[in-house]
């Protein structure tokens, strides 16, 4: 049993042998027509960009000037991608994009100078992409021109309207001084107006009884009389009289009780005497007193007659 036992291996291992050689022939069968028919694909390829270029020679759609500047052409684009001027951020990233594809064919380029063979299908396909790109770039400068032209005009009528504020700004500031002009001229219309301002020294006897006097050393009081103008362009209502005394060396009879106004220039001046009177636009007939404390020097005495801060009127009385 045992002797047939080992007699029917070798049996099965040839068989065995002769079932994977026969497999083996099979794959290398199967992987031969596939490498046949791949081969013949290529070579078909091969063919058809032969052909291809060929055609391409023949009817003049690219030159061997074209290759041999095709590089320089991608470089002159590049750069003229690189002048562009955008300041919109969109516009940017589209222009980055295009520059990128430049970019992209410069390298595919690089590839076809180390080829022996002119590959004039390949050549013939990146010409068509750089004009593409090259006329991208041309709608983005007709963009950026149409923009720029549209900023001039902008700024054209921006100084323009500027101009006419600015005239329309000097014309008000015209105006407004005008208006403060015309405003200064009523108020000084309006300004109470007196005549026959006459200043007198007055002594005042034992029984009460006033007379007038020129001797300085018997005036007990310097009266001051005026009429006062119907002006319709006056306020109406009380109006406070001011009488400033000064004598020969300017210096001022004080009141009793300081009296001060402020003038016309902004001027603080002190005052001799005042009275309060309701004025009614009409003519207006007026004396004010100044009463004497101690007797005053012999000399000339100037008499200024003030209301509302203007000096509307002045005098002099010489005593002796």
């Amino acid at each position: 049993m045992e002797e047939k036992k080992k007699s029917k291996l070798p049996l099965i291992f040839n068989i065995l042998l002769v079932i994977i050689v026969s497999y083996l022939a099979y794959e290398v069968s199967v992987l031969s027509q596939k490498n046949h028919a791949f081969k013949q694909e290529i070579s078909e390829m091969i063919k058809e960009n032969e052909e291809m270029n060929q055609i391409i020679i023949n009817q003049d759609l690219v030159s061997e000037a074209d290759g041999e500047n095709l590089k320089e052409n991608l470089k002159l684009l590049l750069f003229s991608y690189d002048s562009l001027e955008q300041n919109n951020s969109v516009a940017i990233d589209s222009i980055n994009t295009q520059r990128e594809k430049i970019n992209n064919l410069m390298q595919e380029v690089d590839k076809l100078d180390k080829k022996s063979k002119r590959d004039w299908r390949k050549i013939y396909k990146l010409k068509k992409e750089a004009e593409t790109l090259r006329n991208i770039m041309k709608g983005y400068i007709h963009t950026i021109d149409s923009l720029n032209t549209l900023n001039i005009n902008l700024s054209n009528d921006l100084t323009e309207k500027t101009q006419k504020l600015s005239n329309v700004s000097k014309q008000n500031k015209k105006i407004i001084k005008q208006n403060e002009a015309l405003q200064k001229q009523v108020a000084i219309g309006a300004v109470l107006q007196i005549n026959n301002v006459l200043s007198s020294g007055i002594r005042i006897r034992s029984s009460g009884a006033q007379s007038e006097t020129t001797r300085a050393s018997k005036t007990n009081m310097i009266k001051t009389c005026f009429s006062i103008i119907e002006n319709k362009l006056a306020q109406a209502g009380d109006k406070e009289i001011y009488i400033r005394i000064l004598d020969s060396e300017g210096t001022l009879l004080n009141a009793p009780t300081p009296l001060t106004i402020i003038n016309q220039q902004k001027e603080e001046l002190k005052m001799s005497s005042k009275r309060t009177i309701n004025y009614q636009n009409q003519n207006t007939d007026l004396c004010i007193f100044y009463e004497i404390e101690n007797s005053i020097p012999a000399g000339n005495y100037s008499v200024e007659v003030y209301a509302e801060g203007f000096l509307i009127g002045e005098t002099s009385i010489a005593l002796r």
